[in-house]
């Protein structure tokens, strides 16, 4: 076989093939390994401490979601605590404002009723006076003479309560 012949030919150059390869790794491996595996090996760490602070930011953002969260449900509790206060004093605002609002209607109504009936008492007082004068002056007309005082008042009282029951029975 022509073929297996050439290998004579190839063996040192295979030979020096296999030593000049194996001189080339070990190059590789004493000066181009150390500064690529060095350099693999920050990368590695670099990364594994960026994932540990990303780990610690999120834990972090969590605790401050939670306060915020705290914060804000207190927040509307305060809120909601401000409305309901607020809300009971214009309950207690309005009540007392009604309350003196009806206590002034009374007092007004009081002192209408009491200028009602100080007028009241001073138009009878007046209609009495003039009744009684036209009264005496009336019937000393009808009798042509002067009457004694105890008919004036005689007279006066019966006119005044016959007035009276008239101004009574069509009140």
């Amino acid at each position: 076989m022509p073929q297996f012949e050439q290998t004579a030919v190839f063996t040192p150059l295979l030979f020096w093939s296999l030593i000049s390869f194996a001189i080339f790794l070990f190059l590789l491996w004493k000066f181009a390994f150390p500064p690529i595996l060095k350099a693999l090996e920050e990368r590695t760490s670099k990364i594994r401490t960026d994932i540990q602070s990303a780990e610690n930011l999120k834990v972090e953002a969590e605790k401050l979601k939670l306060d915020f969260e705290a914060q804000l449900k207190t927040a509307q509790e305060k809120a909601a605590t401000i409305v309901s206060l607020a809300q009971e004093e214009a309950r207690k605002i309005s009540e007392k404002t009604i309350s003196d609002t009806q206590a002034k209607c009374r007092q007004i109504q009081k002192d209408a009723e009491h200028e009602i009936l100080t007028s009241r008492n001073q138009l009878m007082s007046e209609i009495r006076d003039y009744i009684s004068v036209l009264t005496v002056a009336s019937t000393e007309k009808v009798l042509r003479r002067t009457l004694s005082d105890d008919d004036k008042k005689r007279l006066i009282d019966e006119s005044i309560e016959e007035v009276l029951s008239n101004l009574e029975q069509n009140a």
